[in-house]
């Protein structure tokens, strides 16, 4: 394990968490400023803020993400390019979670995030989590929330419908916002070691959906 690229990793990680925290914490204060520009946001509120332009205009907590966003993507782009994917055997635990936490806020449906340049280096990455995947060096949900956070970028149904926007739960079912085979969604699950849908549908129906940066009971790191 490389433990300066793995230190490295979760500091990218702190830095996300505090500037997306104070992004959420704040967000409403600029709610009326950023409806007098006019602009009509291309994602719901609060992420529609993160599209304010020109972007040096906008409030400081605005800039911080969008900032933190492309230059820890920028970082894990010649990671990836020098040692392929960051999985836990050269990262470790916390480093490997960090590392997808960075890709995953690259393929974000806010264009500001998710520009043409970071959704190609995420669609890049998605045979080498795959691969990581069967060695144990990844988390199965992990690939599972990037390949279906990209079909959403191209308005495609899901692959393995991991993503709480995806669908909602009515009367104990799943109503998906684009039409989908279930048979079809647990076959692909079943293939890269996720648990069939009705367990997330539980879960969501309990209030408690498993996140794919973070181990839980439930779902624990894969045997290698």
């Amino acid at each position: 394990m490389d433990d300066g690229l793995r230190a490295e990793l979760t500091a990218m990680f702190e830095a996300d968490t505090v500037a997306v925290t104070a992004f959420y914490t704040q967000a409403d204060d600029h709610r009326e400023r950023f409806a007098a520009t006019g602009i009509v946001p291309a994602t719901p509120w609060p992420f529609g803020l993160l599209e304010w332009s020109p972007i040096e205009s906008a409030p400081p907590l605005v800039r911080r993400v969008v900032e933190v966003v492309h230059a820890n993507t920028a970082r894990l782009r010649r990671i990836v390019a020098d040692h392929g994917w960051p999985g836990r055997s050269f990262a470790g635990e916390d480093g490997a979670d960090a590392a997808w936490l960075v890709l995953q806020h690259a393929s974000s449906g806010v264009p500001t995030l998710g520009t043409p340049e970071n959704l190609a280096f995420c669609r890049s990455c998605i045979p080498l989590l795959a691969r990581a995947v069967r060695a144990g060096d990844a988390r199965p949900r992990q690939l599972a929330a990037t390949v279906d956070s990209l079909r959403q970028a191209d308005r495609l149904p899901p692959v393995y419908a991991v993503l709480s926007a995806d669908y909602h739960i009515e009367d104990g079912r799943p109503v998906f916002r684009r039409h989908v085979a279930l048979a079809d969604i647990d076959r692909e699950r079943s293939r890269i070691g996720l648990p069939p849908l009705a367990s997330d549908i539980h879960r969501r129906q309990q209030g408690n959906p498993l996140h794919p940066a973070g181990p839980t009971p439930a779902e624990p790191w894969p045997e290698r």
